[in-house]
């Protein structure tokens, strides 16, 4: 796994960066540092796949839901200035980006993928959040494109470096699909999951429900998927 040490946020990055840039942001932070949680998290389910994954979507569904709340009534306070807005705007995307990431991994461990590197970590998460429920086939093809044949074999495999121009490719996707505006103009706007400063728990609880159905379906049918190329080992 690639290690990352995630950088401190003040409050010019906020409102400078991107909903995009702040998007991509919350999904290496995740993938990097919270994939342990989400293996043990996994683990602690019992009953029929289908069964987990309810479970574990009801669970962010709840917490994310407060986090939007919580954040439209910091909105709506009169006098709260644009700056406080902004922050409050940027902090539940950053949470609800890294909530949605621990739940896209922990329904990939609930399918048995219990072992992967970094950027497949945040190959999975990027390409649900860009490709929604057509995520496994666009993956298929991105795989082929982007898939290597060493030497003189004919076998087409995937290494690290291919992974890293897929995910590249993928992130553009995810930087366009979601809009360039700095944070501080989409403040009070509907942005990415449904959240923003003045949104609250019916949209957050929405997108989460969305999103788990999306990752089931890309998991259901991503070994389909793979076996399209020889995959190496990362």
């Amino acid at each position: 796994m690639t290690g990352r040490t995630p950088r401190r946020v003040g409050t010019d990055d906020v409102v400078r960066a991107t909903i995009g840039q702040q998007l991509i942001a919350g999904v290496d932070r995740a993938a990097t540092t919270r994939w342990d949680a989400a293996r043990l998290r996994a683990g602690e389910l019992q009953g029929p796949r289908n069964e987990q994954v309810d479970v574990v979507t009801a669970r962010i569904r709840r917490e994310l839901g407060l986090a939007g709340a919580a954040s439209g009534g910091t909105a709506a306070v009169p006098g709260v200035g644009l700056v406080t807005a902004t922050a409050a705007f940027a902090a539940e995307l950053g949470w609800s980006t890294v909530r949605l990431t621990d739940l896209i991994m922990t329904i990939a461990v609930i399918h048995g993928h219990d072992r992967a590197s970094f950027e497949e970590r945040r190959m999975w998460v990027l390409s649900i959040l860009a490709y929604r429920d057509g995520a496994a086939g666009v993956l298929t093809k991105l795989m082929t494109e982007f898939a290597e044949a060493p030497g003189r074999s004919s076998v087409r495999r995937l290494s690290e470096r291919s992974v890293q121009k897929i995910n590249a490719s993928v992130a553009q996707v995810v930087v366009r699909r979601y809009g360039t505006r700095a944070g501080v103009a989409a403040v009070g706007r509907a942005v990415p999951f449904g959240v923003g400063a003045a949104l609250g728990y019916g949209i957050n609880s929405r997108t989460v429900g969305m999103v788990s159905d999306h990752t089931h379906t890309f998991f259901t049918e991503f070994p389909i998927a793979l076996s399209a190329i020889d995959v190496d080992p990362l």
